[in-house]
């Protein structure tokens, strides 16, 4: 048995030479993601409806992928400007508080053209160029699609359960080209849109967890990197909840 002797590119974690598109991943979890996968060895293409500045191995780029040809477009910009994708996490998604009884057609609609049908067709688009050489995609859930919404929107977890059901679908679909496909299910975890959630709901919240807090976007993070590297090579169709004991399947 021999200790440190594989050098960083060999490593099981590392991603150098791989090309990653993440999606939503101006802020929260999706940056989080970015910023785990560049730090892996990737280059990372970030799509979302804000465009922050990247240095010169990575890219940001505006997106609307909820729109008929978004993703086929999205999908397009990666590979003119890298020639590959090997990596894609579905991060993009939005969330709405309206209560059952006021939910419309319109609601309804917006919350699954973007959780749900873009992510399809992202992975329909990314898979086509992964053919030759295989790849990863990496779809973000929620807890909400495992055990139903505790607030919002029911529009939220059904799309986020169907994403589970694509997870599975994909999976068995596309492992013949050695494309794996994943998902990872948070609870509740600490970002801009959870901090400006009433106290009275952040406590209920934390009550019904047994580790008794939020998670952070860095846990989620270094789940991706996991479910994206070599160290995962024989992990497809799976769901993996980070969700500090909260529902446990």
């Amino acid at each position: 048995m021999t200790f440190g002797s594989e050098n960083a590119a060999a490593m099981p974690f590392r991603l150098e030479g791989k090309i990653a598109l993440v999606t939503g991943g101006s802020r929260g979890i999706g940056a989080a993601c970015a910023t785990a996968l560049g730090n892996a060895g990737a280059r990372v293409a970030i799509c979302g409806t804000r465009v922050r500045e990247l240095d010169g191995e990575h890219f940001a780029f505006r997106a609307d992928l909820s729109s008929k040809m978004g993703p086929q477009k999205a999908i397009a910009t990666v590979l003119d400007r890298f020639g590959r994708i090997d990596i894609l996490v579905n991060n993009a998604g939005v969330f709405d508080m309206t209560d059952f009884p006021e939910v419309t057609p319109e609601h309804w609609n917006r919350i699954h053209a973007l959780n749900l049908r873009a992510p399809f067709f992202l992975a329909q688009h990314a898979a086509e160029a992964m053919k030759a050489e295989g790849g990863v995609i990496l779809n973000m859930s929620s807890i909400a699609g495992q055990m139903g919404g505790a607030v919002g929107n029911p529009a939220y977890p059904s799309s986020k359960a169907g994403l589970i059901g694509l997870t599975k679908a994909l999976a068995r679909r596309l492992a013949a080209w050695n494309i794996r496909v994943n998902c990872i299910a948070p609870a509740d975890i600490e970002t801009e849109m959870t901090a400006d959630w009433p106290e009275d709901l952040r406590a209920r919240l934390i009550a019904a967890t047994p580790l008794s807090r939020f998670g952070t976007v860095d846990e989620v993070s270094h789940a991706a990197v996991f479910l994206c590297a070599p160290a995962a090579s024989y992990i497809t169709g799976q769901v993996l909840a980070i969700n500090g004991g909260a529902f446990m399947a």
